[in-house]
């Protein structure tokens, strides 16, 4: 498995993806008050917007371990890292521009730099996935 994922730096990459996106995807899809304490979004909307979000990073986080165990056929984890580099690096670049109040945030308070730094997380383990291959 180790020697199918490229080495053990890019299997300790995707291990990291899969634990990160599923801790996110469960607290999103079924923590009621995930948006609230760690997000800071007060509405009750906000609870139900995170739940397609979970359920999205849930899927991916499964299309992941289907690829670390080659389930079904799949073998390449390629695309879906591409997807979520994507994600990650519009994520981030949104959140810093809010922080720094080039975009105005949804409810007009300041915008925590924490926001920015959590989609800098996977985004970078992915770059040290793609660099040690």
């Amino acid at each position: 498995m180790i020697e199918t994922a490229g080495g053990m730096i890019p299997f300790i990459c995707h291990v990291f993806l899969i634990l990160f996106g599923g801790f996110f995807g469960l607290s999103f899809a079924f923590n009621k008050n995930f948006a609230k304490n760690s997000l800071g979004f007060e509405s009750i909307e906000a609870r139900f917007m995170g739940r397609p979000l979970g359920f999205l990073m849930i899927g991916i986080v499964l299309m992941l371990i289907a690829t670390l165990f080659q389930l079904g056929g799949f073998t390449s984890v390629d695309e879906i890292l591409g997807a979520m580099f994507i994600f990650t690096v519009l994520a981030f670049t949104y959140n810093l521009l809010t922080t720094l109040k080039i975009l105005e945030s949804f409810d007009g308070n300041d915008w925590p730099i924490k926001h920015a730094i959590r989609p800098l997380i996977p985004m970078i383990v992915i770059i040290i996935r793609y660099f040690s291959l």
